[in-house]
């Protein structure tokens, strides 16, 4: 189908996103490039397989991408749109980089994320700004659009669940490049505008992985096999109890963080969304849970995320979780660091979430709060924003307060 505005767009990435985007924006009428290091693990047509037909009527959808390739001169300078999309979030920083010298001058261009969590536009303005003859518009997709996989790497992606209402993070929050508009025929969902704080501050991986790995690794001493049987499989569908309630503690400060926020923003708008995990996965799962009674059983029930597993190594004596995976890793350094870190901005106490952190950072191998400060050897492979020079003042534009500003002095970036 022929586009009336035909747009170049880049998927910056190879993985299950990748896979699910790129047949969606073929289908709209656009030219589609897939950036990718696995070029040669590609497949010429591209499939995604769709278990949702309630949100569209197609069970395949099928595309050649008009470019697979891994050279970014190739085709990042061609890109009207240029998306992060089936990538690990913690390459974001090392993608951005690369992009930036062959973004297309003069003219806008839109660079984002098809997960707009862990202070996407912080990092991404500390890297594009500067530059006078750059016009980036950034965008992102509060949550993934839907419950995807990989059926086979490069050639076939599966949907299991769409997102009912997909909220459209942008710079102020009020959609003022128009990105909505060129996004609304290839996802074909109900878009909704979005501010970047509140996209980062909602209910997403970092509120489901962290407290269900907590409830059921938190005095495991990273060696010991266990036994097949004794673990559950499936991340979400057999979370423990006290998985289950270590997420409805985490849930708890998460919204405190918020409310904290709601008053130095009172004309955000975004943050007066509810942030309760069961209210979130209600609004876009409602007609896939079983059972939407309490936050454990919206979860458990949500055919949506009934498919993804714990990922599990064999080892001598039966099997362990494997630790280097972006379940430890990611929500960690992109989610659970910024919130507690806006947590010591705001005052606000986050016993659970301190606890999940200093035990995950030592799981992992990894230094980041010593002490009780963000001053770890490791800082720099995390999202911090008072590292970046922001104080509570200053995390986002909204109406009467003004654009964050970077501290250009060592000691003012070094603050917490």
């Amino acid at each position: 189908m022929a586009a009336e505005n035909k747009l170049f767009i880049t998927l910056v990435g190879g993985g299950n996103s990748t896979l699910c985007m790129a047949p969606l924006i073929a289908r709209a009428g656009h030219t589609c490039a897939i950036l990718t290091r696995r070029p040669a693990d590609f497949s010429p047509e591209v499939e995604v397989v769709n278990e949702d037909l309630e949100w569209c009527s197609d069970a395949s959808i099928k595309c050649t991408p008009d470019f697979i390739t891994s050279d970014y001169a190739e085709v990042v300078p061609k890109s009207d749109i240029v998306w992060l999309c089936g990538m690990p979030v913690h390459h974001n920083e090392e993608v951005l980089k690369k992009l930036k010298p062959h973004l297309r001058r003069g003219k806008t261009v839109y660079v984002g994320t098809i997960c707009a969590y862990g202070g996407f536009d912080w990092l991404a303005k500390s890297i594009f700004d500067g530059e006078e003859d750059l016009k980036v518009s950034l965008f992102g997709t509060q949550l993934i659009p839907w419950c995807c996989g990989t059926l086979e790497y490069g050639k076939k992606g599966l949907i299991i669940g769409a997102k009912r209402i997909l909220r459209i993070p942008t710079e102020g929050g009020n959609d003022a490049d128009g990105v909505k508009t060129l996004l609304q025929p290839i996802l074909k969902q109900n878009l909704v505008d979005c501010d970047f704080l509140t996209s980062t501050l909602w209910p997403n991986n970092t509120s489901l992985h962290c407290p269900i790995l907590y409830g059921l690794f938190k005095d495991w001493d990273g060696k010991t096999a266990f036994k097949k049987e004794d673990l559950p499989v499936a991340i979400y569908k057999d979370a423990t109890e006290a998985s289950c309630k270590y997420i409805c503690q985490f849930d708890d400060e998460l919204c405190s963080i918020v409310d904290a926020l709601r008053k130095v923003y009172p004309n955000n708008v975004g943050l007066q969304n509810n942030f309760h995990m069961r209210e979130c996965v209600m609004e876009n799962y409602e007609s896939q849970v079983g059972d939407g009674s309490t936050t454990a059983s919206c979860i458990k029930t949500n055919k949506a995320f009934a498919k993804h597993k714990i990922p599990y190594e064999e080892v001598e004596g039966g099997i362990v979780p494997i630790i280097h995976h972006k379940f430890f890793e990611s929500d960690v350094r992109l989610g659970l660091v910024p919130f507690c870190d806006m947590a010591r901005m705001l005052g606000v106490e986050t016993p659970l979430m301190d606890a999940i952190l200093l035990w995950n950072q030592k799981l992992i191998g990894k230094e980041f709060v010593v002490d009780g400060k963000f001053t770890g050897k490791d800082m720099a492979e995390a999202i911090c924003p008072s590292r970046m020079g922001y104080d509570a003042k200053t995390l986002t534009k909204d109406g009467d307060v003004p654009a964050a500003k970077r501290a250009k002095t060592e000691e003012g970036s070094a603050a917490n």
